[in-house]
């Protein structure tokens, strides 16, 4: 059974879970990265979700480019899909860090954000086994770790801006790994214009043991827009006037 890599956002741990040794290596060489969005319409925006499987582009497929509001309501969750390629040529087990930054403000009019998943269920370092994604082919000793997040400024407000690193380990020659991270969509009852935006800003390898980074990864500056936000509809079910919503 392929899994799924998922980082939640409940601890903000450091996993000391990789040595590299007297004999390890640790080069950003050795990894390639696709991020992309879980395709809306493959998962349920209660919990997130989705499968990269073999990147079949469509709604309702394997996953999109860019998004679009009119697929989402507020208070959703909405799941990214990082695809991590390890060279054929790689040397030993690594640990890789991938640094991911999310608008809290869009582009025009204010009213949407994408924010912290503060109601995700899992806790940070597991492996979602329970869904298959035929995009990871590993030895399944592989783990997702959040590492670092914070977002410095309030939401609604440019450039305010949520940050998430996360370290993946185990990752040895020819592996593929896809790892999954989420956040939710925050609403203000404004009516908002223009764009959001995800981004894996910048990836390297690490030594997990201490977290210093060792070598940057040329994983380029990738974007996934979340476009038309003014067509996102008012939440199903609010839990500021509902207390029996969850």
């Amino acid at each position: 059974m392929r899994r799924l890599l998922w980082a939640t956002t409940i601890a903000l741990t450091v996993g000391i879970l990789f040595s590299m040794g007297s004999t390890g290596y640790a080069d950003g060489g050795d990894f390639s990265m696709d991020f992309t969005a879980a395709a809306p319409f493959s998962y349920d925006h209660a919990t997130g979700g989705g499968a990269y499987n073999d990147r079949t582009v469509g709604k309702l497929d394997d996953i999109v480019e860019s998004l679009e509001g009119g697929d989402f309501s507020c208070l959703d969750t909405v799941s990214y899909l990082t695809q991590i390629v390890v060279d054929a040529g790689a040397v030993g087990s690594q640990t890789i860090r991938l640094n991911f930054e999310f608008t809290a403000y869009s582009t025009g009019q204010q009213g949407v954000a994408l924010i912290d998943n503060t109601a995700a269920l899992s806790t940070s370092g597991a492996i979602n086994s329970g869904l298959v994604d035929t995009g990871t082919v590993d030895d399944g000793g592989s783990t997702a770790t959040v590492v670092f997040e914070a977002q410095p400024g309030p939401t609604f407000v440019k450039p305010s801006t949520f940050f998430r690193s996360v370290d993946v380990d185990d990752l040895e020659a020819g592996e593929t790994v896809v790892l999954r991270t989420d956040v939710k969509i925050d609403c203000n009852g404004s009516k908002p214009t223009g764009n959001m935006q995800a981004r894996l800003a910048s990836a390297s390898t690490v030594d997990a043991v201490d977290g210093e980074v060792i070598d940057a990864i040329s994983s380029g500056d990738q974007t996934v827009p979340f476009k038309s936000v003014g067509a996102i509809k008012p939440p199903a079910c609010d839990p500021k006037t509902d207390p029996t919503c969850k």
